[in-house]
């Protein structure tokens, strides 16, 4: 009978182990899922069409949360932001044209760093309003200007209630677009 008796509180005890474990594993699992999901990589949908045709209204896009931890912003860069300094709480998608220290004008509907146009840019439209940047401005140590590829229709960093944005208030940089069943990088 005692035999019996220790069988039965061996299997119960391996038992209670095994579901232990298991619950460790499934609580590690859930752990690391929240932190990929909110320190790398967050997924959101873009409001109207100031990044078209990169990205349009309703677009389904991924964006690296991670991408400038050891890194800064570069060029061209499609980048999601919420400016910090007014209480408005709109984020916005723009591409990075102008990088800290730099000097940027817009001036016959091209865009100038350091008195030489950029020719490379992912948009071909004529910049219609210059905005603020219709006189030479200097961006700070940490500033950068950013502007939408649909350029004459989108609210940015020519405008004051955008203006220039600090790594501070970036979110992430736009890595993929999700269409339907398909995954388009973003350049």
């Amino acid at each position: 009978m005692n035999l019996y008796m220790d069988r039965k509180r061996d299997k119960r005890a391996r038992i209670i182990r095994e579901i232990v474990n298991y619950a460790i594993i499934i609580i590690l699992a859930l752990a690391l899922a929240f932190c990929f999901v909110y320190f790398l990589f967050q997924a959101t949908t873009v409001v109207g069409d100031s990044m078209s045709p990169t990205l349009t209204d309703n677009d389904k896009v991924v964006i690296m949360r991670s991408a400038y931890i050891f890194s800064k912003p570069k060029r061209y860069d499609v980048i999601k932001f919420k400016i910090k300094k007014t209480e408005n709480e709109h984020e916005y998608v723009k591409r990075v044209v102008g990088l800290p220290k730099e000097k940027l004008q817009i001036r016959d509907g091209s865009i100038y760093i350091d008195g030489k146009k950029l020719t490379d840019v992912p948009f071909d439209d004529l910049i219609v309003s210059a905005g603020i940047a219709d006189e030479e401005i200097e961006l700070g140590e940490d500033e950068y200007f950013v502007i939408g590829d649909n350029c004459n229709n989108s609210e940015d960093s020519r405008f004051t209630n955008v203006g220039t944005v600090t790594s501070e208030e970036i979110e992430g940089k736009i890595i993929f677009k999700l269409n339907g069943f398909k995954i388009v990088r973003i350049e």
